[in-house]
C-alpha cells in the first residue's frame, strides 16, 4: 500500500506514469523566509556490521544529544541486529542495544519525551511488535501488543511525556489484510488504542505530537475506488480519521511516510505516489483547519519522501532518495516558508539514502540513511548547520 524504498522492506513497487495536476496549493499566511543551514557535509557514524549497516530515524533533542537507530547484519543473509548510535557534539558512537530475536530486529523509529527519557519501535523475525526504551543508563525491552498471530508491525513512536507516548504500524488481520495499529504508552504499560480507518486495508507509518491533546498519525488505506492517503488525529480523547488529499488519478500506489508538527495549526506529512512509469514525492500541509497538497521538486523520474522534520512554519526539511533507475541519490528538500526547494545532498556511494530527518533548529539539521560501495552497506549521516 504505502510507497516507500526502504532497504529492509518495501510495501510498494515503484514504478508509475504519474500525473501531477492538482499539486499547485501552498499554504496561505505562511512565515517569512527565515536563515538556515547552508551546506550538508558527511560526518561519517560506526558501522558495526561486516555486510549491512542501515540507519532508519533520527531524533534530536539537542545540538550535542542526537539519537539514531536502525540495524546491522554481520553475514550476508544472517540475523539482524537492532543499532542506536549516540551523537556527544563531537562523534558518533553504537550504543548496546538488545537484539530478542534469532533472526531479525530491526528499529524503525526514535523519540524522546525529555532528557533521558527515550523510545525506539520496530518489530522481530518472529513477527512481534519490538520497543525499547532509554532510562539514561541503557536501553531495555518493554512488553508492547500484538494483536496479530503472524505479523505486527511498528514504523512510528512519538514520546509527550514520561506517562504518554504513541507506536503506530500495522498488523495482519487474516481475511481483512492489513490493520492500521495504535499503541498507548500510560507510564506503566503499553496497551492498543483504538485506530479507525474507512478502507478495507490501512497502515500507519509515522506519528508525531505537539501535546497530550494533539497527535497525528499518517499512512495509507485501500478502499473502493483505489489507495488513497491516511490521516487520522489524537484529540486528547480518541483518534479519528481526517479527510486527506490525494493528487489526482487513478494512483496505482500512494503513501504517507512522516509527519510532523510545531503545533496545532502547522504541521507537515510526506510521502510518493505513482501511477505508471514514474514516482513522485508527496507533500501535504494541515494550516489549523484543512490538509492541502504543496508543489515539491522531482528533481528525478522516481522519488520519494522518507521523514520530515520542522522548527517553525518558516522552516522544514523533507529526506528521501531519488532514481533514474540506474543511479539512487539521496534528496534533500526544504520548506522556506513559501515553497519547497531542492537542496544539495551528499551521496558517497553507489547506492544512497535518507531515511530520517531531525532538526534541533533552522540552523542545525541532521540526516540518517545509508549508502552502499562494493556491495558494503554502510550508515550515513549528513549534517547540516
Amino acid at each position: 500500500m504505502a510507497v516507500q524504498w526502504r532497504t529492509r522492506r518495501s510495501l510498494g513497487a515503484l514504478a508509475a506514469s504519474l500525473v501531477t495536476a492538482g499539486l499547485v496549493v501552498a499554504p496561505g499566511a505562511a512565515a517569512a523566509p527565515t536563515a538556515s543551514c547552508q551546506v550538508w557535509t558527511g560526518v561519517p557514524p560506526p558501522s558495526p556490521g561486516a555486510v549491512d549497516n542501515d540507519l532508519f530515524a533520527v531524533t534530536a533533542p539537542g545540538p550535542c544529544n542526537v539519537w539514531a537507530v536502525g540495524f546491522y547484519r554481520d553475514v550476508a543473509d544472517g540475523q539482524a541486529l537492532s543499532l542506536a548510535e549516540h551523537w556527544n557534539g563531537t562523534a558518533w558512537a553504537v550504543v548496546p542495544t538488545p537484539s530478542p530475536d534469532a533472526d531479525l530486529n530491526f528499529l524503525s523509529a526514535v523519540s524522546e519525551a525529555s532528557l533521558g527519557d527515550m523510545w525506539a519501535v520496530g518489530d522481530t523475525g518472529s513477527s512481534s511488535t519490538f520497543i525499547l526504551h532509554w532510562n539514561r543508563v541503557a536501553w531495555t525491552q518493554v512488553p508492547s501488543p500484538n494483536p496479530s498471530s503472524s505479523v505486527n508491525i511498528l514504523s512510528g513512536v512519538a514520546a509527550v511525556s514520561a506517562t504518554e507516548a504513541w507506536a503506530v504500524g500495522q498488523y495482519f488481520a487474516g481475511a481483512s489484510g492489513d490493520k492500521s495499529l495504535v499503541l498507548r504508552w500510560n507510564g506503566q504499560n503499553w496497551t492498543q488504542a483504538a485506530a479507525p480507518a474507512s478502507g478495507s486495508q490501512s497502515e500507519l507509518n509515522a506519528v508525531t505530537a505537539t501535546s497530550a491533546q494533539n497527535a497525528w498519525a499518517v499512512g495509507s488505506l485501500v478502499t473502493s475506488s483505489g489507495p488513497k492517503t491516511l490521516i487520522e488525529h489524537w484529540n486528547g480523547t480518541k483518534w479519528a480519521q481526517m479527510p486527506s488529499p490525494n493528487p489526482a488519478g487513478p494512483l496505482a500506489e500512494i503513501g504517507l511516510n512522516a509527519v510532523a508538527a510545531t503545533s496545532a495549526s502547522d504541521a507537515w506529512a510526506v510521502g510518493a505516489y505513482n501511477t505508471g512509469t514514474t514516482d513522485k514525492t508527496l507533500i501535504e500541509h494541515w494550516d489549523g483547519h484543512t490538509w492541502k497538497l504543496v508543489a515539491s521538486p522531482n528533481p528525478a523520474p522516481h522519488n520519494s519522501l522518507l521523514s520530515v522534520a520542522a522548527t517553525s512554519a518558516g522552516n522544514a526539511w523533507a529526506v528521501g532518495t531519488r532514481s533514474t533507475g540506474t543511479t539512487q541519490l539521496t534528496l534533500i528538500l526544504r520548506w522556506n516558508g513559501t515553497a519547497w526547494k531542492l537542496v544539495p545532498s551528499p551521496s558517497p556511494g553507489e547506492v544512497n539514502e535518507l531515511a530520517g530527518v531531525a532538526a534541533t533548529s533552522a540552523t542545525d539539521v541532521w540526516g540518517v540513511g545509508f549508502f552502499t560501495t562494493g556491495g558494503l552497506t554502510q550508515v550515513l549521516a549528513a549534517h547540516c548547520c
